[in-house]
C-alpha cells in the first residue's frame, strides 16, 4: 500500500470519526435548547453530519482501509474529537441550554466546522473557489462530485451556525428594548358588566 493512499485513508478515517461525534453533539444540541428554530437549525446540521460520516465510512470500505485505525488520525483531529466528545457529554447532562450559553458555544461550533472545512479541502485535494453572489462559481465546468457536496454542507454549516447568533441576538436585542410599564392600580380599569334589564 501507498504512503499516499495510507494518508488518504487516514485522514477520512479522522473526518469520519469528527463527523460522528459532532452528529452526537449537534443532536443533543437540538435536544436541549428552548428555540424552536435553533433547534430545528441544530438538528438539520446533525443530519448532515450523520451523512457525511456515513458517506466517509462508505469510502474507507471501498478503498480497503480497513487498517487505519483511530490511534493513526492526526494528532490535531483526536484532540479536536476529544473536545466534541466532552461538549457532548456535557450537554446531554444539561436539562435546557439558555440562548445565552448557545451564543458562548457557537464560537466552538464554528471553529470544529472551519476545521472540517480545511481538512476536508486537504484530504480531497480542492482549492478555495470565489463564489459570486448566487452561489454558483464564476466558471462553473466542473462535474458535480460528492466531495464538492460535502465541502457545500459545511460552508452552509458555519451560516447556520451564524444565522443562530443573529436570530439569537434579535431576540435579547428586542427583550432589552421593551418598554417597563408599572400599573398602579389595574383595577380602577375593570369596568363591571352591565346588568340587562328585562
Amino acid at each position: 500500500m501507498s504512503n499516499e493512499s495510507t494518508d488518504f485513508e487516514r485522514q477520512i478515517l479522522s473526518l469520519a470519526l469528527m463527523e460522528k461525534e459532532l452528529y452526537e453533539l449537534y443532536t443533543n444540541l437540538s435536544s436541549k435548547v428552548e428555540d424552536l428554530s435553533a433547534r430545528t437549525l441544530f438538528s438539520y446540521i446533525a443530519t448532515d453530519s450523520l451523512k457525511h460520516s456515513t458517506i466517509l465510512a462508505t469510502i474507507i470500505d471501498e478503498v480497503d482501509g480497513q487498517k487505519t485505525r483511530e490511534i493513526d488520525c492526526d494528532v490535531n483531529i483526536l484532540y479536536n474529537i476529544e473536545m466534541i466528545k466532552s461538549l457532548s457529554k456535557d450537554t446531554s447532562q444539561t436539562r435546557r441550554i439558555s440562548q445565552e450559553e448557545v451564543i458562548l458555544l457557537i464560537d466552538t461550533l464554528t471553529s470544529f466546522e472551519s476545521l472540517l472545512l480545511t481538512e476536508y479541502k486537504k484530504a480531497f485535494h480542492l482549492e478555495l473557489k470565489s463564489f459570486t453572489k448566487y452561489g454558483q462559481e464564476k466558471n462553473d465546468d466542473t462535474d458535480l462530485n460528492i466531495f464538492n457536496l460535502i465541502i457545500g454542507d459545511e460552508e452552509r454549516h458555519q451560516k447556520i451556525l451564524a444565522s443562530i447568533i443573529r436570530l439569537f441576538d434579535n431576540k435579547m436585542t428586542f427583550k432589552s428594548n421593551t418598554p417597563i410599564v408599572k400599573y398602579q392600580n389595574p383595577d380602577s380599569w375593570y369596568v363591571p358588566p352591565r346588568r340587562s334589564s328585562q
